[in-house]
């Protein structure tokens, strides 16, 4: 017995002198691991916010973008004005109708309206405003259809109006049914609606003297489009034109009796 204990104790103290480095190792690799992953797990957790603000910056700048192809140039002469379609008809109001001296004018139960120019007021190259004309659009669902914004308080019932503006200019163009390659000089009617989505069929009728009418059914032109009179008839079939050679009888009258009398008249719209 005794033998046996004295055995055991000296084998315990064998193993007790033994070092073990390896064991204090590990404690110091696990905690410079367990720093290192704190680290990392620390970094990667303070840059997922630049992440997502960078993708919420890219996906505003892209909604700026788009919302900056949606705006229009305002039609009106001179005016350098970009704003969206549903605010044209208010930005006439406010900021052109009491200069230009044309009212704002709602078509009546025929969907006719009738306006007059003098011919020579018609410059080169410039689009002359002649009318402004808003019309009903029944059966429409007011939350859904798109309306007139920004408009002063008095108009604000034609909120839901269509919009059309009749211009008018004095263009250089060659004419297919004269037969020849001259450059002719020649007046322009056409029709602009903001209105998008949309086909509106029109029929112009133009009272150049007491034997001498044109009239021709035409479509309103997107205010999205081109208004560069002198461009656009090259292309865009929805236009009056009309020589100016053949309006002398009406230009060598006295110039108050030089006018050109246009009737506008609603026929139908429908969704593109």
């Amino acid at each position: 017995m005794n033998k046996r204990r004295e055995r055991h104790v000296k084998e315990t103290h064998s193993y007790a002198s033994v070092n073990f480095p390896i064991s204090e190792a590990k404690a110091s690799t696990s905690e410079d691991d367990f720093l290192r992953m704190n680290r990392y797990e620390y970094k990667s957790i303070t840059s997922q916010p630049s992440i997502k603000k960078s993708s919420l910056l890219g996906t505003a700048r892209n909604n700026s973008n788009c919302s900056r192809l949606r705006l229009i140039s305002c039609p009106c002469h001179a005016c350098q004005c970009s704003l969206d379609a549903s605010d044209l008809l208010g930005h006439y109001i406010r900021d052109h109708q009491h200069g230009m001296g044309l009212p704002f004018v709602e078509l009546g139960p025929e969907n006719k309206a009738s306006m007059s120019c003098h011919v020579r007021s018609l410059e080169h190259d410039v689009n002359t405003l002649l009318g402004v004309f808003g019309y009903r659009r029944p059966g429409l669902n007011p939350l859904k259809c798109a309306r007139n914004t920004h408009l002063p308080s008095e108009y604000r019932k034609y909120s839901q109006h269509g919009v059309l503006m009749v211009f008018g200019c004095r263009t250089q163009h060659s004419l297919l049914w004269h037969r020849k390659p001259d450059i002719d000089d020649v007046l322009v009617i056409w029709v602009t609606t903001p209105l998008q989505n949309a086909s509106v069929s029109l029929r112009l009728l133009v009272q150049a003297g007491p034997s001498l009418s044109y009239y021709k059914t035409v479509k309103a032109r997107p205010a999205s489009a081109t208004q560069d009179c002198k461009e656009f008839i090259k292309t865009d079939s929805n236009a009056m034109l009309m020589g100016v050679d053949d309006l002398r009888g009406l230009m060598d009258l006295d110039v108050w009796q030089q006018l050109l009398k246009v009737e506008l008249k609603l026929l139908g719209k429908q969704k593109i």
